[in-house]
């Protein structure tokens, strides 16, 4: 006897409630296909937030599959020497986009991966023909066109936009618990509250809720921009060469700098070690630390002119010019005859140590409504994926 092929849908399971309520509407919809739920990990979710994508998985009684890099956004920023931050960085385009569409499109699988309730599965290939599915209701619709333009060739459905589904009702039929960071006052469930592209009302909602969180995040914060500062001191090319440092003397630079605070941010120490920054012993001219920060304050436009000088306090540059261009944070334009290069924000850092002391001697000028936040699976940088 031929045994049927069935349809196979995927589920984007998040950890968010959204995400719950849609897998609930796509099996009670298709009862007899092959559906998956789908989870891309970035390592730096809740503990409650793990608790509920894999009792949720269970309640529901469909297969899990968990991918992941292996790397934090934090291990990130390490590694590519950048602070991301609320206008820049592509920690949810690398640790879970990509992730995804390398599987879904390409068949590549990535540095870990784990099954649950495989058994559930109705047919192995789970992949061909299959719609996709996310958890966005109409107060995201804005991420609408994005996720449908990205995500082709595949199909994709939105269920929660075009119809009314009660999410908080879908967890109580289930008798499963709502993420903690819900209760929290939390806008989302992701990364326990960490999120290096929020702003300030959620680090204020942070700080009030998890302490402790708040308090390493702004000690890795610290840690992270004198690691970045460094390393774009050791490698800047903009300095005169007389007075730039040799290759040689770069790469064994570079090797300090990665021993002092590697295992820091694996986790493997409570502290990076002992590290003097290059600036140090540098003369007047080049002694500076620049500065940079998860969030950023607006500062004033900048014009790179032809010459490559900046019209602009150097503290209010947050990447280098290759950055921005890399980044497509730039518009160029002629003026005079001159090719000009006009940048699309300046900003100045604003650390979160610096936030902290503002939210305790300022407290009216902390803007309680800058939530920001990542929008995961909204933009692959307009690549073929």
């Amino acid at each position: 006897m031929e045994v049927p092929i069935r349809k196979n849908h995927i589920i984007f399971f998040s950890g968010g409630k959204a995400s719950f309520a849609t897998a609930d509407f796509v099996k009670k919809k298709y009862p007899g296909d092959n559906i998956l739920l789908y989870f891309t990990d970035p390592q730096w979710e809740h503990k409650d937030s793990y608790r509920f994508i894999y009792e949720g998985a269970d309640k529901l009684e469909l297969p899990l599959l968990v991918h992941s890099t292996g790397l934090s956004p934090m291990q990130l920023m390490f590694e590519k020497k950048l602070v991301y931050n609320n206008r820049l960085g592509d920690c949810s385009k690398l640790l879970k986009m990509r992730v995804a569409a390398d599987y879904l499109k390409k068949g590549i699988e990535p540095n870990i991966q784990n099954w649950r309730n495989a058994n559930f599965l109705k047919q192995d290939d789970f992949i061909t023909g299959a719609t996709l599915y996310f958890g966005i209701d109409y107060k995201e619709m804005h991420r609408e066109k994005a996720i449908l333009k990205n995500w082709l060739p595949f199909q994709v459905e939105m269920p929660l936009i075009h119809n009314f589904v009660r999410v908080d009702d879908v967890l109580k039929e289930y008798g499963i618990r709502q993420p903690d960071l819900y209760k929290l006052g939390f806008s989302h469930s992701n990364c326990s509250g960490r999120c290096v592209k929020a702003g300030m009302g959620h680090f204020r909602n942070l700080k009030k809720t998890m302490p402790e969180v708040f308090k390493k995040l702004m000690e890795e914060e610290y840690h992270l921009y004198m690691c970045v500062s460094a390393y774009r001191y050791i490698i800047d090319n903009t300095v005169p060469d007389e007075d730039r440092i040799p290759l040689h003397v770069q790469e064994m630079m570079l090797q300090e700098l990665d021993d002092a605070y590697r295992d820091y941010f694996y986790g493997r120490a409570d502290k990076p070690k002992l590290y003097i920054h290059p600036s140090a012993s540098a003369s007047a001219r080049y002694m500076k630390i620049r500065k940079y920060s998860f969030m950023k304050r607006q500062g004033n436009s900048l014009v790179e002119n032809s010459n490559n000088t900046i019209d602009a306090e150097e503290e209010t540059v947050a990447l280098d010019r290759q950055e921005m261009m890399d980044l497509e944070l730039y518009d160029e334009y002629e003026e005079d005859g001159a090719s000009l290069t006009k940048y699309r924000y300046a900003s100045v850092p604003y650390t979160l140590r610096d936030f902290n002391n503002d939210e305790e001697t300022k407290p009216d000028q902390i803007d309680l409504f800058d939530i920001g936040g990542c929008g995961c699976f909204l933009d692959f940088e307009n690549q073929t994926v």
